[in-house]
């Protein structure tokens, strides 16, 4: 094993920029950044905000939301053509590849069981009788990924250094800075700028690797 290479999912391996943001569309619901900064601001925890997110979804649909609801919601989310050749790339060339995500697992899973994925971590939504509930288990809170990523890696007798990841927003910034290798794709924003690379296209990831790990 010559390293890891972690992806983060929305918006990276698939089309769409959140699945949290695809839930709120489909229920009708507003995904109001009032409580992303609450959380950013160190207010409010991870998993208070998945109950509000919930909550609210619930509210606009006006009705119980069903776990075939929420599958029919992410089911129109689809994977980044590039994923699957980029992944099995890596793989071929004696790395890890994992998925590390603040999505939904309804989601997740299915991008880590299509790309065949060696680690799968993200955070659960929670049905009783069939019914969400407002909550979950908040495995992956965005501001903890670096420090998951770190225990994970250190299990495993690896340093950060050979570490890779790959992201697309401002939350991915504090692991850009930790990791080994850090690569943002496009569309970022501000993260663009905190990435040793930036990219367009998922093919361009192996070939970056091997480059900066060769010479």
């Amino acid at each position: 094993m010559r390293g890891i290479v972690f992806f983060d999912c929305d918006g990276v391996l698939t089309e769409d920029r959140s699945s949290w943001l695809a839930l709120h569309e489909y229920f009708g619901s507003i995904d109001n950044s009032y409580f992303a900064n609450l959380y950013k601001n160190g207010i409010i925890s991870y998993l208070d905000w998945m109950k509000i997110d919930i909550a609210l979804m619930i509210n606009s649909w006006g009705k119980p939301i069903r776990k075939k609801d929420v599958e029919d919601a992410l089911s129109k989310i689809k994977i980044r053509s590039d994923s699957l050749i980029a992944t099995k790339m890596l793989k071929q060339m004696g790395y890890l590849v994992g998925i590390i995500s603040s999505g939904v697992d309804l989601l997740v899973k299915r991008i880590c069981l299509t790309i065949d994925s060696d680690i799968c971590l993200y955070n659960e939504l929670i049905f009783i009788n069939d019914e969400l509930v407002p909550g979950g288990r908040d495995w992956v809170p965005l501001h903890e990924k670096i420090f998951i990523i770190e225990r994970l890696v250190k299990g495993l007798g690896m340093d950060l250094d050979r570490v890779v990841y790959v992201g697309d927003s401002v939350w991915d910034i504090p692991i850009f800075h930790r990791v080994g290798l850090s690569i943002a794709i496009e569309p970022c924003g501000e993260a663009c700028n905190e990435a040793k690379y930036v990219v367009k296209s998922l093919l361009d990831i192996p070939h970056i690797v091997k480059k900066y790990y060769d010479y």
